[in-house]
């Protein structure tokens, strides 16, 4: 009885020790700074981990192999191999963003041209990169290298086409602007490529 308790107590010390704890970073390119991820989960077949403590924000997974790496602080899915030897990686977050522009609700029913142009103005939206303006040519890339992002800027005002992409590089968002940053149109890809036709 005594070996059979300690073989049950061996066996089950193994089963657990074999449990690898995984930790994901990002990185913020615009101050370099790396701080613990909070937003992922982890996926091998069926079977999804998740994170349980905010506060220590690890994922056991239960072996060593191939895992579909979920981030949503970057946008991206990686297929990862996690082993005793390799139990984290490094995303970098993206650094553009858009801060959208937003007409008021309402306003005086006669406004004049001039108090309507300056309030359309106003509510261009403007993009961003580590808190400036973008200005030029702007490009952004997922940690595998492949374009996140495409778009020519003025003081931050959009010019052109602004084109968005999947992590396997094809088109995902095609927006286009006039000349002075205002909105004309959006079409949408699936992740082949393809238009989505509404």
């Amino acid at each position: 009885m005594r070996i059979v308790t300690l073989i049950i107590l061996f066996v089950s010390f193994n089963l657990y020790s074999q449990e690898i704890e995984y930790q994901l970073y990002v990185k913020n390119s615009c101050n370099d700074s790396i701080e613990k991820a909070v937003f992922y989960s982890l996926k091998k077949g069926e079977q999804t981990y998740e994170i349980l403590n905010l506060d220590n924000p690890v994922i056991r997974v239960p072996t060593s192999g191939i895992y579909q790496l979920i981030s949503e602080e970057t946008n991206e899915k990686l297929k990862i191999e996690i082993s005793t030897n390799k139990s984290k990686d490094t995303l970098l977050l993206p650094s553009i963003y858009k801060l959208e522009g937003i007409l008021p609700p309402s306003y005086k029913k006669d406004i004049s041209e001039s108090e309507l142009k300056k309030l359309r103005k106003e509510s261009r939206s403007v993009f961003r990169k580590c808190d400036s303006n973008l200005n030029g040519e702007q490009k952004e890339y997922f940690t595998n290298g492949i374009i996140r992002f495409y778009g020519n800027f003025e003081n931050g005002y959009a010019i052109g086409e602004i084109k968005e992409y999947y992590q396997n590089g094809n088109i995902k968002k095609l927006l286009i602007y006039d000349n002075d940053g205002y909105f004309k149109k959006k079409v949408n890809y699936d992740t082949s490529g393809k238009e989505i036709k509404k």
